[in-house]
């Protein structure tokens, strides 16, 4: 499901809760833009909060029909993905910028396929154990 749900374009909506250190709520939009061949599946993601832009490049490899390994240049090490039936997993730590400071935070993914058209994606932004932030989202596929 990972693969053909990302192949081609997706937009995502939702929100961003900050808890840390003083609770407020972003509005978050992304479109993204997927290809999949020879078992990569690549992914461009223009990410907007609020009125900030910005551009990743994700790349996934197949590992079995389960697993995928990912990488990202602001992910330290390898972004695992585990998907069984509806639902994926994926697990990385991501580097962010806080204050004129990079901290590394570990992000936990869970994303839950509503039907071929659409995904619902909880994520969890911790550090050290405590949860920072949490988002939820609504992908839709658009083609």
């Amino acid at each position: 499901i990972f693969e053909s749900f990302f192949s081609g374009k997706v937009i995502a909506k939702g929100n961003l809760i900050v808890f840390f250190p003083k609770k407020k709520v972003k509005n978050i939009f992304a479109n993204f833009k997927g290809t999949f061949k020879n078992n990569h599946l690549k992914i461009k993601e223009e990410y907007f909060e609020n009125e900030k832009k910005v551009l990743r490049y994700w790349s996934f490899k197949k590992q079995s029909d389960n697993t995928f390994i990912g990488a990202e240049k602001n992910v330290k090490g390898k972004i695992i993905v585990y998907i069984q039936d509806n639902h994926l997993h994926m697990k990385y730590y991501f580097k962010i910028l806080v204050w004129k400071f990079t901290l590394t935070v570990l992000i936990k993914d869970y994303m839950f396929l509503i039907n071929r058209k659409e995904v619902v994606n909880t994520t969890y932004v911790s550090i050290f154990g405590i949860t920072l932030a949490k988002v939820v989202l609504l992908y839709k596929k658009q083609s």
